[in-house]
């Protein structure tokens, strides 16, 4: 079935991408200070509640689940499990909320694009603009401070980067594996706390007995419950009902509402290059969300 206009996969995507912009300030406020979380205190924040939650799902999805190809499952978590949130949580440790919210959902549609155009997907004009615009969105960001020399920008950029590419491979994983939402949640969450659990339990330093409990509170309510549950299982619909390229382009509306949880969680004031990368980034994704070629959305799992 080809869907090129759904306003419940609209609306979902929306909700992700709100939900994510926010996760990117608030993880910027925990990783940043000095009593601050590390990127794995955020990781197991996000995904023991959910993996504890979703176990029923979980069982009984496996048989089905046990039919996905494992590179599937592999690119399924990595770019929507622990991996992800260990890289992207460095790449905030560095960054600025603001710089973030361009760098990382807003390059997530250009890495989709991209595969897609390997697969064989073809372009229209005004979706190749909004590629056009969230590139220089990029560029804005990035450039100066390559240009510059610093050392510790580019490094959160690239780590950035990296994230928004694994976040892309969940994408197309996620299409192409034909799972539900609840299923993938499932996994995603139970996946990072088998992988990552024991580590963390013998082999590092809990941050999380640093920080006051009130903090650790508020993060694994947003991470947990915001990021962990209700944006994957709204993204996962609006990737169902658009496709992989259209539900990837409301991500870059994320830059937006980092920006805003930036400058009310942190008081990150962005400066003028930041915001006309978030105004570039917010503007190719609507131009996107207007290439009604339906390209991407052949595919529709399974409730």
């Amino acid at each position: 079935m080809t869907t090129t206009f759904s306003p419940l996969g609209i609306a979902a995507g929306l909700s992700a991408a709100t939900i994510w912009g926010g996760a990117i300030a608030v993880t910027r406020l925990a990783v940043s200070g000095d009593a601050s979380l590390g990127p794995t205190d955020i990781a197991m924040l996000r995904f023991a509640g959910p993996a504890l939650l979703l176990l029923p799902v979980l069982r009984r999805a496996w048989p089905r689940l046990r039919q996905v190809s494992p590179w599937l499952l592999a690119l399924l978590l990595a770019g929507g499990g622990a991996p992800f949130v260990l890289v992207a949580g460095r790449g905030l440790s560095i960054a600025g909320a603001a710089e973030a919210g361009a760098l990382l959902p807003g390059t997530v549609p250009l890495c989709v694009v991209l595969v897609s155009l390997l697969m064989g997907e073809r372009m229209r004009p005004l979706r190749l603009a909004g590629l056009a615009m969230i590139g220089a969105a990029v560029a804005v960001i990035v450039l100066p401070a390559i240009m510059g020399g610093t050392a510790a920008d580019p490094a959160g950029y690239l780590l950035l980067l990296l994230a928004a590419l694994l976040a892309a491979g969940y994408t197309i994983a996620l299409r192409r594996s034909g799972i539900g939402a609840w299923e993938a949640a499932a996994f995603v969450s139970a996946g990072s706390i088998a992988g990552l659990g024991p580590l963390y339990v013998f082999g590092m330093e809990a941050g999380v007995l640093a920080v006051p409990l009130r903090d650790v509170v508020m993060q694994a309510a947003f991470q947990g419950l915001g990021s962990g549950i209700l944006a994957p299982v709204a993204f996962a619909a609006a990737v169902r009902r658009l496709g992989a390229s259209q539900a990837a382009a409301f991500g870059s509306l994320s830059p937006g509402a980092a920006c805003a949880g930036g400058f009310a969680l942190l008081g990150e004031v962005p400066d003028g290059l930041s915001l006309m990368a978030v105004i570039a980034a917010c503007l190719g994704v609507v131009l996107l969300a207007r290439s009604s070629d339906g390209a991407g959305a052949h595919h529709r799992a399974a409730a």
